[in-house]
């Protein structure tokens, strides 16, 4: 079975992109390793024996859109699983050997691994239990395989205001579409953290510029702020929110919104 990793990369130290691809070489299974240079292309990428693609213009957007042409490039050239890694982060050496021997086992399209949460430096702070395999999944700890090919693109018409969020729209897509899916509990992936509630749960001092749970509330209040209908549509595309009793509330909002489009059309939460 041909895999290959995405990674894409901004402006990242030369010294995490190398710790990134020696990673991937590390593997117990043989991986292709592809790179994708979100608008800054670096040198040293370029003269590794790795798949390097070059985006012209930078995104803004979370790495998604590189992650896009990664994989779809991927799945055309023949490779059956594509599985992917931020450029600041690493995976232990049997990430892809773990992920491989799950699908084989239980055939699930889309498999899942836990990760550890890491400081700056790379020094271990914890196992995650966030990342389970069915409330929340980090995009680095997915493995998908050739009929999540369909879904791939969900990642470049993400709105730009539900970035901040992006792992969990995009776990929310991958459950509303009915693939089938397994979840390898063991910690494989090394992440290296930048939220403030983990230097907390930690009892450190928070490092400045860490993210804030006020950083990813702004995605929920701009969902809550939409009329009915793009709350909908939005609720269609990518199965976000996942929560019930919101959903519940949408359902019965579009509803009204369609029965009378002039009392109901700009309907908030």
């Amino acid at each position: 079975m041909r895999v290959a990793v995405i990674t894409p990369y901004y402006k990242e130290p030369n010294e995490l992109l190398e710790q990134c691809r020696a990673s991937v070489l590390d593997q117990t299974v043989a991986c292709d390793h592809v790179f994708v240079a979100d608008g800054f292309p670096n040198a040293v990428v370029g003269r590794w024996r790795a798949k390097h693609f070059i985006l012209p213009n930078a995104h803004g957007d979370a790495g998604n859109m590189a992650r896009v042409i990664g994989s779809l490039s991927a799945f055309a050239q023949g490779y059956d699983a594509v599985a992917f890694l931020d450029a600041d982060n690493w995976y232990r050496s049997d990430h892809i050997q773990r992920l491989l021997e799950l699908h084989r086992r239980t055939g699930a399209a889309v498999c899942t691994s836990r990760r550890s949460m890491h400081r700056a430096d790379g020094s271990y702070m914890f196992d995650d239990s966030k990342s389970d395999g069915h409330a929340h999944v980090d995009t680095n700890c997915l493995f998908l395989t050739r009929p999540c090919l369909p879904i791939i693109a969900r990642w470049a018409h993400m709105p730009r205001e539900l970035y901040p969020v992006g792992d969990s729209v995009y776990w929310s897509s991958i459950r509303s579409s009915r693939l089938s899916r397994s979840h390898e509990p063991t910690a494989t992936i090394c992440y290296r953290t930048t939220w403030e509630a983990d230097y907390k749960r930690m009892g450190e001092p928070v490092p400045a510029g860490s993210k804030t749970l006020a950083f990813t509330d702004q995605p929920y209040y701009w969902f809550k702020s939409l009329p009915a209908q793009d709350r909908w549509r939005i609720w269609q595309d990518f199965g976000f929110p996942l929560r019930r009793r919101t959903v519940a509330k949408l359902v019965g909002q579009y509803t009204l919104s369609r029965l009378s489009p002039y009392s109901y059309l700009g309907a908030k939460t």
